[in-house]
């Protein structure tokens, strides 16, 4: 059953230009492959999350920076495209914008190289900016491909506010606890479960046990992603492993940042949280079976269309 909430989302984080490579396997050390196929597509893990929270009906502000550029240009207008409010972007003279090298293989796997550009420049003030956007918004998103200050600010402002804060804690990197103890919702993958609590996490029963540890140091709600395997949910409250979809996967690129903007959607909708988490499910699903970031990502339709069709077994 759904509440009423404030739906608007405000998104601090990265736009990047992703150029991507299709190989059939990616290459060793010291190794040179034969790509299949070259593109560029917009990215940034700020602007995926922003773009499918959009394309999914949400309310969407994004707050970030691009290069004075033909690159940052063409992110602006792919957003706005979607519907995303980029008032709070502004343009860099001193860096360009943010690019990022992809390579991916045969079975839809992944190797990135991030060279941030103008997103590391991207500071506390400008946060102080645009404090009116995140202080009345129903739910600040953030990830860690811009300074640790810069997010430490947005979401102490957050705080300060009773904005709650979803965490998506990618690149993976050491978390203090003052930021974990202000986060109401964290998605990690596997790997970054590990980076964060040095637990291995395999299927569901590891995913809590990893789980655990971060409620201990604040986190409210831990939602910790494991592939075609499901998601692994666990508050002080609820525990629960929400199934995935099993799909052919091509290109695995966005799925995160896909399901971290349909969980925004979801949750500013007032859905519950198993509610929340298959449909978020459901719109990672669809996009890991095209190519690129924000052209995978489904709309709201084609999600509830979906879900119509693999209504049963679905719940948690």
């Amino acid at each position: 059953m759904e509440k009423e909430t404030n739906r608007q989302i405000v998104v601090v984080g990265s736009l990047n230009m992703d150029m991507v490579v299709q190989v059939d396997r990616r290459p060793g050390v010291g190794e040179t492959v034969m790509g299949r196929r070259f593109f560029t597509s917009p990215g940034g893990k700020g602007a995926n999350q922003a773009y499918a929270a959009a394309r999914l009906g949400g309310s969407v502000s994004m707050v970030g920076r691009t290069g004075a550029d033909v690159f940052g240009e063409q992110l602006i207008r792919h957003l706005k495209k979607a519907g995303v409010q980029t008032e709070g972007i502004a343009a860099c003279e001193e860096a360009s914008s943010g690019v990022a090298f992809i390579t991916i293989d045969a079975q839809g796997e992944n190797n990135i190289i991030v060279v941030p550009g103008a997103n590391h420049r991207l500071t506390a003030e400008d946060i102080r900016l645009n404090a009116d956007r995140i202080k009345s918004c129903g739910l600040l998103v953030v990830q860690l491909e811009i300074p640790m200050e810069t997010v430490m600010e947005a979401v102490r402002l957050a705080r300060h506010h009773r904005v709650p804060v979803l965490l998506d804690p990618a690149p993976a990197c050491p978390l203090p606890d003052e930021l974990l103890g202000m986060v109401h919702y964290l998605t990690p993958n596997e790997s970054e479960m590990q980076q964060l609590t040095g637990k291995k996490v395999r299927d569901p029963e590891t995913a809590f046990q990893a789980a655990e540890a971060l409620l201990s140091r604040g986190v409210r709600v831990v939602l910790a992603k494991l592939g075609e395997n499901g998601v692994a949910v666990l508050s002080r409250t609820e525990r629960f492993h929400m199934p995935g979809f099993q799909m052919n996967a091509v290109d695995t690129t966005a799925a995160g940042d896909t399901f971290a903007g349909a969980l925004a959607v979801a949750l500013t909708e007032g859905k519950s949280l198993a509610e929340a988490v298959r449909f978020a499910n459901a719109a990672s699903a669809i996009s890991v079976t095209r190519f690129g970031a924000q052209s995978s990502m489904p709309d709201r339709a084609e999600t509830e269309a979906f879900l119509n069709e693999h209504a049963e077994g679905m719940n948690p």
